[in-house]
């Protein structure tokens, strides 16, 4: 029974993610994980599109 609360070596490592990933086989809310991954990919989306702004003159410069 103890083993059972006990994180295991992987989400220790992982992290936030490990935790994230424990909670959805826990709870068993597998349907989150595609709106999980999109929130991801926009989050890294927005990110590069920020910049965008610090490379934008050095494209300007090669055409």
């Amino acid at each position: 029974m103890a083993d059972e609360n006990k994180p295991s070596n992987m989400s220790i490592r992982m992290g936030t993610v490990g935790q994230v990933y424990k909670m959805l086989k826990r709870s068993k809310r597998w349907w989150m994980l595609p709106m999980l991954t999109i929130m991801v990919l926009l989050g890294l989306a927005l990110s590069g599109l920020q910049a965008v702004q610090y490379v934008a003159p050095f494209i300007y410069a090669v055409f």
